[in-house]
């Protein structure tokens, strides 16, 4: 395969060692992450699309000027890019939260000061100017889901920019952490892909999107008939069951978040059951429904 990218971009380059200081015009990567090839393609060639896919085919080495790095910023990027030695911790267990800011401009520096203020426990590298992550050390009390939603609301308030969160699982510091970490920021990258309206993203809250998205023809058919239809004819109606769903079926929850009186939210839901005749009494159901609310909002 790669000697047919090389051939649809004729002036990328090969070669077996890490790319220079001075080769910072191109987009590298590795078929896997332990392979000795590296191949580069100049960033002029290839658009956004192209790149996202390739990022997706094949290992992309993150490219940025690290002279800024030192310490255990530095030795994580070298173990994770480079293959360097595994960093020391004080902890037999780390797990890398990933951001993304959605916006073209922005005060670095600013945003830099007002990450760390939010983190100064963490070890903090960006790879992008709008895409980095942390490095988490597992202690008694570690960064909830919650904590970060709180974070990323405050950055939209105070600096008028959208913040995404991945927050990955811990994982013993062994050379596998590699893998995960190039595992888990594919896992970010397609959720970023979605129209997906949340802030954290997490395993388990990705799952479903990822199945929502490769759903066989057929199943897509069946949901067309049967519940999507009342989607399309109502968007509020979809939120109110989706959030419905993911209060664990709790009424006053969704209520709450809804903004909306209890009964308003079980007008909705009466309204639903009538139009498709699903009830949404059992797990099963639960799970088909809220598949297809993902997949609705995907369209």
């Amino acid at each position: 395969m790669i000697n047919k990218i090389l051939a649809y971009f004729p002036n990328s380059v090969t070669q077996d060692f890490p790319p220079a200081d001075d080769s910072s015009n191109y987009y590298w990567f590795k078929e896997t992450l332990h392979d000795t090839l590296w191949f580069g393609i100049p960033k002029a060639d290839l658009s956004v699309s192209q790149h996202e896919l390739l990022s997706i085919l094949f290992h992309f080495v993150e490219e940025k000027n690290t002279s800024g790095l030192s310490g255990a910023a530095r030795n994580w990027h070298q173990f994770l890019f480079h293959e360097g030695n595994l960093p020391l911790t004080n902890s037999d267990e780390v797990r890398f939260i990933q951001f993304q800011f959605h916006t073209k401009e922005m005060d670095y520096e600013e945003i830099s000061e007002a990450l760390h203020g939010f983190f100064p426990d963490h070890i903090i590298i960006w790879l992008q100017d709008s895409y980095g992550f942390l490095v988490e050390e597992k202690k008694e009390v570690s960064e909830t889901a919650d904590e970060l939603e709180s974070i990323s609301s405050t950055f939209e308030s105070d600096f008028f920019i959208k913040l995404s969160f991945y927050m990955g699982k811990f994982n013993k510091l062994t050379g596998q952490l590699r893998e995960f970490f190039t595992i888990e920021k594919q896992l970010f990258t397609q959720a970023m892909n979605h129209n997906t309206r949340a802030h954290v993203y997490t395993f388990e809250k990705i799952f479903p999107i990822l199945l929502a998205s490769t759903m066989p023809a057929e199943l897509k058919a069946i949901l067309e008939t049967s519940v999507l239809e009342a989607f399309e004819e109502d968007r509020e109606l979809l939120s109110t069951i989706k959030v419905f769903l993911e209060s664990n079926s709790n009424a006053s929850l969704a209520a709450k978040k809804l903004y909306v009186h209890r009964n308003t939210l079980q007008y909705r839901m009466d309204k639903f059951m009538e139009k498709t005749g699903v009830q949404l009494k059992d797990f099963d159901t639960a799970v088909m429904v809220y598949l297809a609310c993902l997949y609705e909002e995907m369209r």
